[in-house]
């Protein structure tokens, strides 16, 4: 999902069907979004490089305040406890292998960038594409 440097990238405009329905929520996925294509059209950011690092870091503490943030949404209109908690468990699994992969790069592992970047993206398209997405079936009329 390349995004026209020249252009402010959206969901509402560019991928419509990944809106969940709630602004902020939507807000937050598409600076999301932005950060990982940044990251992969910075040709200066290879694995090993302060520069990537720089952007894996921001892009994890943003990760992680859009989780906070999502889990307050979605328990304040009473999700079932089951769908709550496995959007919940799939919040923990991704900053599981977000904390992993510092931990590989901190330690020199070779990895693959396209394999990394890949991973990114699942984080966050693939997270609101099979798990954010549940969200509207229970959205408040």
């Amino acid at each position: 999902m390349p995004i026209d440097q020249g252009s402010l990238w959206s969901l509402k405009n560019d991928a419509p069907s990944l809106l969940i329905g709630v602004p902020e929520i939507d807000d937050e996925h598409d600076e999301l979004i932005r950060q990982l294509d940044h990251l992969r059209g910075d040709p200066d950011a290879l694995l090993e490089s302060e520069r990537f690092s720089e952007v894996l870091s921001q892009l994890g503490a943003q990760i992680n305040r859009h989780f906070i943030n999502e889990e307050r949404i979605f328990k304040s209109f009473g999700m079932p406890r089951d769908v709550e908690q496995c959007h919940i468990d799939a919040h923990t699994a991704i900053l599981y292998q977000y904390t992993q992969l510092n931990m590989d790069l901190m330690q020199g592992l070779q990895l693959n960038r396209i394999e990394v970047l890949r991973m990114i993206k699942d984080w966050i398209v693939g997270h609101v594409a099979h798990h954010d997405l549940v969200i509207k079936d229970y959205l408040p009329e």
